[in-house]
């Protein structure tokens, strides 16, 4: 064994290093690495399955095992059992069965894998014809930055360490359209985005600063954050690892560590907003203010003084460098889902099948403990259909299911005492606060009904340092929620080409209207996927996604959370209501988008509640509430997902897959790993 390893391991079982400022340097370069817009030959290389997954199975099992002791119930073993096959879980799955041999097996509630990141087919007769037109939509962000180009992204990572990455092709792109007042002749504003080298100083902001001291700003703000990203982009997801032990993978980045924390520990961790109101930095044009915080919110749900400061130090480095490009599947998202799957359910490194599996349709019922419950032992699960099997973990458990649901997953009552359960109310009296709060009356100018809820400022009111970890899932602050407009338009006389792939259009403009960028329903995001990959649609057709992110207020739907309800037209016509100005987005772009609709689905923050199982919709948590890394009071069972550090977006909950998974392994088996992979140099 390694000398230097002995020395590492007797180090972690001596002291408590947790808290060490170069642990807070890695957590900063889990943020700077892990922000996203909603991001040949080799020696580890693997065949996928050649089934296609969605065809494959509604849910399946391995060979249950009757267990009298557990009535009808069937046993299924595994190492490792995750709830969850969002991003995070699907990573964690692939790198703990492709490089550390582990059986694993994914249990996920709804019928895709992917969570908010899922692809979906809908079919649809038109015409006369006898056969339905099927077409395909992503559901999720369809911006992503460090894929396709190096310094690679966490998810492009993952996908090249597990040997996954040749399913993928990134097809790149230079910039998005940007549309302000849409139909207003008067104030209507049109121009792009152009990522690269010098084009946003040359062109948006010498157009449209508000003062001449815009520009210097910029460059001044892109240099005191530069190191959090130069930093974090030679330390690689692989080298991530939650809690006490978390410094000793990190040892091999020291340089890099130091340059992070060059503003300090807390800067560096922290919000963006000592970047921007001092006392690092102060931004005092109006206008770079309103638009770092459209790029914020598209992040994090929030404006900049409330997301990661490494967040936004990625996305003003990556968007302005030399050869910056921005990223999109040929396929959709569907295909860096399925590439995951296949990474789960592939032989390992070594050429062993582990088993391992991603189940669909089957709903998580409780996380299992020992009677002392200081230990998981695994999962009941329930399969579609109502048959429930018993999963046990010999390893332990990862938990990729929203933040707010792991008190309801616990059912032992000792478990939930290790995990602080607190003398509070049971759980479904908890109510978390929210981002937005509801208007007593709708303002009468503008119809809206939420603004943004301002963060309290008392450091005692708003700290955490003494919360349980129940308390801090109970209570962490949710961000708003989506609305979604799919639609199929027959593009007959319709040059494409003309068209971008992406346009962000702020329907108040960028300056809102007394609320900003981020106010309600501002901000929406339209993808045109096929101006880049016409294989989403048939021949005759494409499809336009336009959604707001984090700036559809739940509380608006509460009294049509009832599901029966949901199916109403009540419920129906608030959906057509609240989706006029996604409507107008899309008009903005193709006058007349209604005229060439063969299709159109509107999907609502209940659309989230119900499948994708996101308490009140939302988008997220808020990034101060965020949990510092997946570590828990019970050793086995770890946390992954949008709730931990660095929080919302598919690079960020990657890495936390990563870091995940790499604390289920003692941290000489992650060491060795990462010298294998440094060898075949995919870190």
């Amino acid at each position: 064994m390694n000398p230097i390893i002995d020395l590492l391991i007797l180090l972690v079982l001596l002291s408590d290093v947790s808290q060490s400022p170069l642990v807070q340097a890695g957590h900063v370069a889990k943020a700077a690495f892990a922000s996203s817009f909603s991001p040949l030959s080799r020696a580890i290389r693997h065949t996928a399955p050649r089934t296609s997954l969605l065809l494959r199975r509604l849910a399946n099992s391995r060979n249950p095992v009757p267990s009298s002791e557990r009535d009808s119930k069937a046993v299924e073993e595994v190492d490792i059992a995750i709830v969850g096959a969002g991003i995070g879980g699907l990573c964690a799955g692939a790198i703990l069965n492709t490089l550390y041999n582990k059986r694993v097996g994914i249990y996920e509630s709804h019928y895709l894998p992917g969570g908010c990141a899922h692809a979906f087919d809908r079919s649809v007769k038109i015409g006369d014809d006898l056969k339905p037109t099927t077409f395909t939509f992503d559901s999720g962000p369809t911006i992503l930055l460090g894929c396709s180009k190096e310094p690679y992204n966490p998810l492009q990572q993952v996908l090249r360490a597990v040997g996954v990455d040749d399913q993928v092709e990134w097809i790149s792109y230079d910039g998005w359209g940007m549309i302000e007042h849409p139909q207003h002749s008067l104030k209507e504003k049109r121009w792009k985005l152009k990522v690269g080298l010098d084009y946003f100083e040359n062109g948006p902001l010498t157009q449209f600063a508000s003062s001449s001291k815009a520009m210097e700003e910029f460059k001044k703000l892109r240099e005191i954050t530069q190191p959090l990203v130069t930093g974090a982009a030679t330390i690689p997801a692989m080298a991530m690892r939650p809690g006490k032990t978390a410094i000793f993978p990190l040892l091999r980045y020291l340089p890099s560590l130091f340059q992070i924390i060059s503003n300090g520990v807390e800067a560096s961790t922290g919000t963006f907003a000592p970047y921007i109101n001092g006392p690092i930095f102060t931004v005092s044009d109006q206008w770079l203010r309103n638009w770092l915080d459209a790029l914020a919110f598209s992040l994090s749900g929030l404006p900049a003084e409330r997301t990661s400061a490494g967040a936004m130090a990625y996305v003003l480095f990556d968007m302005h460098r030399e050869n910056a490009a921005l990223d999109y599947p040929r396929g959709g998202l569907g295909k860096v889902v399925e590439a995951l799957v296949n990474a789960v359910e592939q032989k390992s490194s070594t050429g062993k099948n582990n088993g391992s599996r991603v189940h669909l349709r089957h709903h998580v019922e409780s996380i299992n403990t020992n009677e002392e419950g200081d230990r998981v032992v695994g999962l009941t699960v329930c399969k579609n259909g109502g048959n429930k099997i018993i999963v046990k973990a010999k390893d332990g458990v990862i938990c990729n299911a929203p933040m707010w649901s792991l008190r309801n997953l616990i059912k032992n009552n000792n478990a939930l005492s290790v995990l602080g359960s607190g003398n509070y109310a049971p759980s479904e009296n908890i109510v978390p606060q929210q981002s937005w709060m509801t208007l007593s009356d709708k303002e009468p100018d503008n119809g809206r009904t939420g603004i943004l809820r301002p963060r309290p400022a008392s450091p005692v009111a708003d700290s955490t340092a003494n919360k349980s970890l129940l308390e801090r899932c109970d209570f962490a602050e949710m961000t708003g929620s989506f609305l979604h407009l799919h639609v199929a338009l027959n593009k007959t006389g319709l040059d494409i080409n003309l068209l971008e792939p992406h346009y962000t259009v702020m329907d108040r403009g960028l300056e809102g209207d007394g609320d900003g960028p981020c106010g309600e329903l501002n901000m929406i995001a339209v993808s045109n996927p096929c101006v880049l990959d016409q294989t989403l649609a048939p021949d005759g057709f494409i499809v336009v996604h336009a959604y707001g992110a984090g700036n559809e207020p739940y509380d608006l739907w509460k009294s049509t959370s009832n599901y029966s309800f949901a199916e109403s037209s009540t419920y129906e016509g608030l959906k057509e209501q609240r989706a006029i100005p996604l409507w107008r987005a899309i008009e903005s772009i193709i006058p007349d988008a209604r005229n060439r609709t063969v299709l159109s689905l509107v999907g609502s923050p209940l659309t989230h509640q119900r499948y994708l199982r996101r308490p009140c919709g939302t988008y997220g948590a808020a990034f101060e509430d965020c949990l510092k890394d997946g570590i828990t009071p019970i050793a086995n069972l770890l946390i992954t997902g949008d709730g931990v550090f660095p929080g919302i977006g598919i690079p960020s909950v990657a890495l936390n897959g990563a870091s995940a998974a790499n604390g289920m392994v003692g941290l000489l088996e992650q060491w060795l790993c990462m010298d294998k992979l440094k060898s075949n140099n995919l870190i």
